[in-house]
């Protein structure tokens, strides 16, 4: 039996649950991805304890808990900031949607590990002694550095198709080759991917994007035929070795942590200018892009950025645009995605490199907003309506692209240019 050397200051809320427990006379551990974290030592994002104790039977123990499935008997115990995962050992029946179990029964504590997705996460732990109790094999897994599926593999991935997904997330996070067996499976059912919710997708490579090297989660994905489960135009884009390579180059670490950047970087092989990498016409976002990112259920944010990144990235080459041009860019609020995917290009040395430099100067001397002339211009003689706005437009870009200063001088010049007056 092996043993790990506990902090007894540390997780004190799931030490307290797991105790507390045991003095009611039910069994229970930690078990799941904590378990793995501690072992790898690294700080568990969450404390998850499995126990022989129903949901009710938890209840009456604790005096905050919050019932989160209680067909599956997981209940949520609250212990101050803190919340504990607590799930009654069971067995499963088959999957029949591939998502849930048709029905769930009683089950010892090696049972209920057996019922779980990977040995490196069917650990179970002894808080308060340190005690490790291994029943699939996964220790030797982990210092192996091998992902490998408990039991079947095919059985595992039929009964929750996200799981293939978790493959690769966990393979790219802790640097795991995955087990030729694990892989064979992945190869014949990456297509069930595709059954998956949008919403179960975008969570899953939302957190793989942020937890491993951009360029081995693109490749596993890829190759194992999850990528074009998702999304077919994409995974044919893709298929060239030149275009993967390019889309590794920009970030050849972590993507960087910018809200909705994944999507449109992801996506941008699917725009007509990515092969040949030169700078083109600004174009709408095309079908195949909008689908990539409806099947994905991608945010309004991420849309807007990848809308952004996909239709201004082209035209930020030298010789750049006149200001007046690029202010609509600099004033929107997903800037910094596309200031950061440009940044990753200068860093790669992708040519052709853009200005940075210079659009960032430009971008200093443009305000957040148009000018305030509104009510200025009203009292020229311009009124409401199109000829107000085509007049703001208008003295924006004196100030911009001419360096007029914005007074009562450049709004009777504009005004007079709006009205057509003497």
């Amino acid at each position: 039996m092996a043993r790990l050397e506990i902090d007894r200051k540390a997780h004190p809320s799931a030490r307290e649950v797991v105790a507390a427990l045991r003095e009611a006379g039910h069994e229970a551990w930690l078990a799941g991805g904590c378990v793995r974290d501690l072992i790898l030592g690294r700080e568990p994002a969450d404390y998850d304890v499995a126990s022989s104790a129903t949901a009710e039977e938890v209840r009456n123990v604790f005096r905050r808990t919050v019932p989160v499935k209680p067909e599956l008997g997981v209940t949520l115990v609250l212990r101050g900031e803190d919340r504990i995962e607590v799930t009654t050992f069971r067995t499963e029946g088959p999957y029949l949607d591939g998502r849930r179990p048709s029905r769930v029964g009683p089950a010892s504590a090696e049972l209920d590990v057996r019922r779980r997705d990977f040995t490196i996460n069917g650990l179970l732990l002894d808080p308060l002694s340190g005690e490790i109790f291994d029943h699939v094999g996964g220790l030797a897994d982990l210092e192996a550095g091998i992902l490998r599926c408990i039991g079947d593999p095919g059985e595992r991935f039929a009964e929750d198709h996200l799981r293939i997904l978790r493959a690769v997330r966990f393979a790219v996070r802790f640097d795991l080759s995955i087990d030729p067996s694990t892989w064979a499976a992945m190869l014949r059912l990456s297509h069930r991917v595709d059954q998956l919710s949008g919403e179960r997708i975008h969570e899953e490579l939302e957190k793989m994007f942020g937890q491993g090297p951009f360029h081995r989660c693109l490749d596993l994905l890829l190759e194992s035929g999850v990528l074009g489960s998702i999304s077919p135009p994409l995974a044919l884009a893709l298929g060239s070795v030149r275009a993967r390579d390019r889309l590794a180059r920009w970030c050849r670490s972590r993507l960087p942590a910018v809200q909705g950047l994944w999507p449109a970087f992801l996506g941008m092989p699917l725009c007509p200018w990515f092969e040949e990498f030169q700078p083109g016409p600004t174009a709408a976002v095309q079908p195949a892009q909008e689908r990539y990112l409806e099947r994905i259920r991608a945010s309004r944010t991420e849309i807007d950025a990848a809308a952004l990144v996909w239709t201004r990235w082209p035209r930020l080459h030298a010789p750049l645009p006149l200001p007046s041009a690029l202010a609509p860019m600099f004033r929107d609020r997903n800037w910094t995605v596309l200031r950061t995917l440009l940044e990753t290009q200068v860093q790669a040395g992708l040519e052709p490199l853009p200005p940075l430099e210079e659009l960032d100067r430009i971008q200093e001397r443009v305000p957040l907003a148009p000018p305030a002339l509104g009510h200025a211009f009203q009292k020229a003689g311009v009124p409401k309506g199109p000829l107000l706005g085509q007049a703001i437009r208008e003295a924006d870009r004196r100030i911009l692209d001419e360096g007029d200063v914005p007074g009562a001088q450049l709004v009777a010049q504009v005004a007079k240019s709006i009205m057509g007056g003497p």
